[in-house]
């Protein structure tokens, strides 16, 4: 009986911690993050012209760049702490000072395609002191041999 109880307080409040974690996210065309919590606090948002980029074809062997346009659309200096790419063959080099609230940033991708072919997709993860802490960008390719 003990031991029942005891499962049944471990249960509850693990699904009572699971409620409390939980946070609404919006993304729309565009991936603006919002902050959905009523702390009317300033907070830092990050909102890409655009979130994915389609390299299209090209030859295995190639490198090619891109540079992703963001703006800090909150009311707090944005400040990218992190980013880590899906792959050894994606780099990306970001502006390490914080973005003013109202100012644009932008973060370079290069992608060496050597050893890979067909179609890929690759993710960037960028850590960010935003609500959501992390938010992804996205890169297409088609590599031929």
């Amino acid at each position: 009986m003990l031991k029942a109880g005891f499962y049944l307080f471990i249960t509850l409040f693990l699904a009572f911690a699971a409620c409390r974690n939980t946070q609404e996210r919006q993304n729309t065309g565009g991936k603006e993050i919002v902050s959905e919590s009523a702390d009317s606090s300033a907070t830092a948002r990050i909102k890409f012209a655009k979130d994915t980029h389609d390299f299209g074809d090209f030859a295995q062997g190639e490198i090619v760049t891109h540079t992703f346009k963001f703006k800090n659309t909150g009311d707090k200096s944005l400040l990218i702490q992190n980013i880590e790419t899906s792959c050894g063959c994606l780099s990306a080099s970001y502006d390490k000072k914080p973005i003013p609230p109202g100012e644009e940033g932008s973060i370079e991708v290069q992608f060496d395609s050597k050893g890979q072919y067909g179609k890929q997709y690759k993710i960037i993860t960028i850590f960010a002191n935003i609500p959501e802490k992390v938010t992804e960008i996205k890169v297409l390719a088609n590599i031929n041999y």
